[in-house]
């Protein structure tokens, strides 16, 4: 705890008013890209096995939570114990089975529970349909996996079935395909890339 204490000590010094003239400017939308940056270069290092690399990236994706943090209690929004304290109170919550009397064994029964809690969660807020909470910057094959989950629990009728030349389709078939088979889509393809990006160069 103290190394995160001294973190929260240098996230203080840049953001405060002898600090870093770049770092104190910047806001939540200014921030948000570098939150999709840092988890996709995070994603890269464990792809390539390489631990400090890993190691690297995880500490700048742990840093941009902190750097939300620091501007959201410059302007009076909320601040880093608070996200740290909802976090706490959210991982309790989810898990009844170690912090509660449920008694669950297999892990399968961990992800039904799990997602019956974040349904009922979900109940408390404003949705207006099946998809509203997805965020619309997720990868695209990572988004098409949640929304066939959510379309094959709530109206699997819909899912694409029916061979067709509509090229989306056709990739929505695939990643249904892939949940079937248990395999995630998005490794899947990670997977196949890395393979043909490790090939060396063909002569001139």
């Amino acid at each position: 705890m103290d190394a995160f204490k001294e973190l929260l000590e240098v996230a203080e010094r840049l953001n405060g008013p002898d600090g870093c003239p770049w770092d104190v400017k910047q806001t939540f939308e200014s921030l948000a890209r570098y939150v999709l940056e840092e988890a996709h270069e995070v994603v890269d290092a464990v792809y390539n096995s390489d631990d400090e690399h890993i190691l690297e990236e995880l500490g700048d994706l742990f840093y941009t939570v902190i750097f939300y943090g620091k501007v959201a209690e410059r302007q009076g929004r909320f601040t880093i114990d608070q996200i740290i304290e909802q976090l706490k109170n959210k991982l309790i919550r989810r898990h009844p089975h170690v912090f509660g009397d449920i008694k669950l064994e297999h892990d399968d029964d961990v992800v039904i529970h799990w997602e019956r809690i974040k349904s009922q969660e979900k109940q408390k807020r404003a949705v207006n349909n099946l998809f509203d909470d997805l965020p619309k910057d997720l990868p695209i094959l990572l988004r098409a996996s949640k929304v066939i989950k959510r379309l094959r629990k709530h109206h699997p009728e819909l899912l694409p079935k029916e061979m067709t030349k509509d090229m989306g389709e056709r990739f929505l078939q695939l990643v249904v395909e892939a949940q079937e088979a248990g395999i995630n889509p998005e490794s899947a393809v990670r997977e196949a890339l890395a393979r043909y990006e490790k090939m060396p160069k063909g002569s001139a």
